[in-house]
C-alpha cells in the first residue's frame, strides 16, 4: 500500500511567516491538485498575544465548502526559551478550538559554536517535546535556521553523522513510548538548498533508525508559499522508499473541521 497523502505542517499568511499567497481556500485547492486527502493548518504560537490570529484561521477553515479534503485546525509551537515551557495550556486548546499541536526546538540556544553541545541541546529538546501531554508531533528535528549560524560566524550544520545513533534510537523509543509522532518534514529538511546532499542521505538514514526503534511519524510540507506545498510529494516518496507502514503515519485521532 501506498504512503497516504496527509499534510499536517501548513502556514498562513495571518501569523507573518507565510506570505500573501498562503490563503486557506487557495492551500486547500492546491492540496487537492497535489492528491492529499488530510491537511493540517498550523500557523505559529510562539506567544499569547498572537493567540486572536488564529481564529481568522478558524474561521476561514469553517466557511470552506464542498472541498474534497479532510482540514484539520492544528498549531505549530516553540520553546519560549532553552528549557522553556511551550505557550499553549488545555485551556487554550479546548478555548480556541485546536485539534491538534505539533512542537519542538526552533533555536541552537547556543552563545558560543560547540557542535556537541548543539547536538545535546536539540536531543534534550525533542525527548521533551515527546514527553509533553498536550503535542502530537514533533516538528523537524535538526532542522537549523542558517540565518542564526551566518549571524553568529560558525560552520554550517550539513552532516547528520554527527548525531550519535544512542540518540537517536532513544528519539525513536520515546516516540514509540509516548504515541508522539516525529515529523518527516519537505522543505525544512528533506528539499532544503542550505542543506547538500550527504546531509540528505544521512537524514533518510536517520529517519530508517527512527523507523527500527518504531517511531510513529507525520507528514508536512511545512509550506510558507503556495509553491512549496508541493515538497510533500517528496516526503510521500521517502516514506514509500523507507517502507514505513500505514499503521505508523499519524492523523488526529478526531474528525475534520471540514471536509471528509
Amino acid at each position: 500500500m501506498g504512503c497516504p497523502r496527509y499534510d499536517f505542517h501548513i502556514h498562513t499568511k495571518y501569523l507573518g511567516c507565510a506570505n500573501s499567497t498562503m490563503e486557506v481556500p487557495a492551500i486547500v485547492e492546491e492540496c487537492r491538485r497535489l492528491g492529499a486527502t488530510k491537511i493540517g493548518i498550523t500557523d505559529h504560537l510562539n506567544s499569547l498575544d498572537k493567540l486572536e490570529f488564529h481564529l481568522h484561521i478558524r474561521r476561514d477553515i469553517e466557511e470552506l465548502e464542498d472541498i474534497g479534503v479532510a482540514v484539520y485546525f492544528g498549531v505549530e509551537l516553540n520553546f519560549t526559551g532553552c528549557d522553556g515551557e511551550f505557550a499553549f495550556s488545555r485551556r487554550i486548546k479546548e478555548e480556541y478550538g485546536f485539534q491538534f499541536a505539533i512542537g519542538g526546538i526552533h533555536s541552537t540556544y547556543l552563545e558560543e559554536y560547540d557542535v556537541r553541545k548543539l547536538v545535546e541541546v536539540q536531543h534534550r529538546h525533542h525527548i521533551r517535546t515527546c514527553q509533553d501531554p498536550l503535542v502530537q508531533v514533533l516538528v523537524h528535528p535538526y532542522w537549523f535556521s542558517k540565518g542564526e549560524f551566518d549571524r553568529n560566524g560558525w560552520p554550517w550544520f550539513n552532516f547528520m553523522r554527527v548525531v550519535p545513533e544512542s540518540y537517536v534510537r532513544e528519539l525513536g523509543q520515546a516516540s514509540r513510548e509516548t504515541g508522539t509522532a516525529i515529523e518527516i518534514n519537505g522543505t525544512a529538511n528533506l528539499m532544503n538548498p542550505n542543506f547538500g546532499e550527504d546531509y540528505f542521505k544521512e537524514y533518510k538514514d536517520f529517519l530508517s533508525i527512527l523507523a527500527e526503534e518504531g517511531a510513529m511519524f507525520s507528514l508536512g510540507s511545512d509550506a510558507h508559499d503556495i509553491g512549496h506545498l508541493k515538497a510533500v510529494r517528496e516526503v510521500w516518496r521517502v516514506v514509500e522508499e523507507l517502507g514505513i507502514p500505514e499503521d505508523r503515519i499519524w492523523s488526529p485521532g478526531c474528525g475534520p473541521m471540514a471536509g471528509r
